[in-house]
């Protein structure tokens, strides 16, 4: 069974050898489409042979020129599976299954799509975490939120389409599995300088009416808040949990 990944990277360097390493090792093709990145990450996609291209959207996070990208890719490619949350997301299951078994399990039970997002863990930079480290082994500290209409995997089908965050399309049955868990490594320790280039990049969409503003008003409250340090002692420490052992077997074995 083919599962294709595809996604968007824009200065995406600390992360992209450890998300493509995780996708390898489910055994999943992917596609990464490099939006003028200036941080060697198209240099480092092309060393590595990875299958990819440069799209150049004038300095804007235009989301509606993302998707579109990802979704001709998609209908070219045709995959049985196809997904495309961003660089900065991983999964695990806490049975310790790893995400092809997952997709494999949905495709044998009939579901059309999975919602990847039943449980998010948001994970945190709190001033001691270090760049040049897979972030599920560096950085520890988190809290939990469910999110439940998020279908970022889904079945291959022809009238499939991707909205913002999600695949629209005539599914029949959605996969819920509360094993299986979103784990989100955005807020890392370059945060304030990247999240204030991504607004300012996001803001320049809005203002040129190309995406509507709620795509994305959780940056403006980034940038009110002004705080991009967390402190531990407010989070969970995710090596204080069951999972821990779970997320260490994941780099290892997707």
């Amino acid at each position: 069974m083919r599962i294709l990944w595809t996604f968007c990277v824009y200065n995406e360097i600390e992360l992209l050898p450890f998300k493509i390493d995780y996708i390898k090792k489910n055994d999943i093709d992917c596609y990464v489409f490099d939006n003028m990145s200036t941080d060697g990450s198209w240099e480092w996609l092309q060393k590595k042979k990875i299958p990819s291209e440069r799209f150049d959207s004038d300095g804007m996070f235009n989301l509606r020129l993302n998707t579109k990208l990802i979704a001709k890719k998609i209908h070219e490619l045709k995959p049985d599976w196809a997904m495309f949350p961003g660089c900065d997301i991983f999964y695990v299951h806490t049975e310790n299954k790893t995400l092809r078994q997952v997709i494999e399990q949905a495709d044998r039970n009939s579901f059309g799509s999975i919602n990847s997002g039943y449980k998010t863990l948001t994970f945190y930079y709190t001033g001691i975490e270090k760049p040049g480290t897979d972030p599920r082994l560096n950085y520890m500290f988190f809290d939990s939120r469910k999110i439940i209409h998020e279908q970022c995997i889904a079945k291959y089908c022809p009238s499939l389409v991707v909205i913002a965050d999600h695949f629209k399309f005539k599914a029949g049955k959605v996969m819920r599995d509360s094993n299986f868990l979103f784990l989100h490594y955005s807020l890392r320790h370059d945060s304030e300088k990247r999240k204030r280039e991504q607004y300012l990049r996001r803001k320049k969409a809005w203002d040129s009416g190309l995406v509507p503003k709620h795509w994305g008003h959780h940056y403006e409250k980034f940038m009110k808040r002004g705080n991009f340090s967390y402190d531990s002692n407010s989070l969970s420490d995710i090596r204080k949990t069951k999972l821990w052992e779970t997320i260490k077997s994941s780099v290892v074995n997707g």
